[in-house]
């Protein structure tokens, strides 16, 4: 069933299929700037120095409970699978706000700062697309409920600073690529494509 987009005064009907199409586009845009972001936060800033990246925390959305696998994932109702990527997507808002704040005190992250302003924003179009997807596949606006808090460390040492940024952006980079691997499959289960 098409939805009707108000686009300067006309009408223009978009598929579900469509939907998913821009959804999985700014998905994979997201995944891709996330890597990128790590692997420069690494090369510059902890490559070379004596930290201990062992002691590296487990992700704020560990408690999310995901899929496992693709099999387990094909066998998550195709509601939940969406909610799945709605929830990992929102509990990214504060902590990318916080990793942004940090690179814009530091010039050497600068071209870090300008990829993390850049996925802030494709968050914030994905959020409207999925938006607009649930409400069409649930048949109602607000089905998402469960929201994470994320609580921003309180230590200004530099050194653990850079432990929790690279902890940040190594969880977001696994949780970008929960949810593109989780609409590219969405995609194809709401299109009907024969071998998901």
């Amino acid at each position: 069933m098409p939805i009707c987009v108000n686009q300067h005064g006309a009408c223009q009907t978009i598929s579900i299929g469509e939907l998913f199409d821009r959804a999985v586009e700014i998905s994979d845009q997201i995944h891709t700037l996330s890597t990128d972001v790590l692997n420069e936060f690494n090369q510059r800033l902890i490559q070379g120095k004596h930290l201990n990246l062992s002691i590296v925390n487990s992700c704020h959305t560990s408690s999310i409970m995901t899929p496992q696998n693709k099999e387990d994932a094909l066998n998550t109702s195709r509601e939940h699978l969406l909610n799945l990527a709605v929830v990992i997507l929102r509990s990214w808002r504060d902590p990318l706000q916080y990793a942004i704040s940090r690179f814009s005190d530091n010039t050497i992250t600068s071209s870090i700062l300008i990829k993390s302003m850049k996925i802030a924003k494709q968050m914030k179009q994905l959020a409207k697309g999925l938006s607009k997807i649930s409400e069409q596949v649930t048949q109602q606006s607000g089905a998402v409920q469960q929201t994470l808090q994320w609580v921003q460390p309180l230590s200004e040492d530099g050194g653990s600073i850079m432990l929790h940024l690279y902890n940040l952006l190594h969880c977001f980079r696994r949780d970008t690529n929960k949810i593109d691997s989780y609409l590219k499959l969405l995609k194809c289960r709401f299109t009907q494509q024969s071998n998901c």
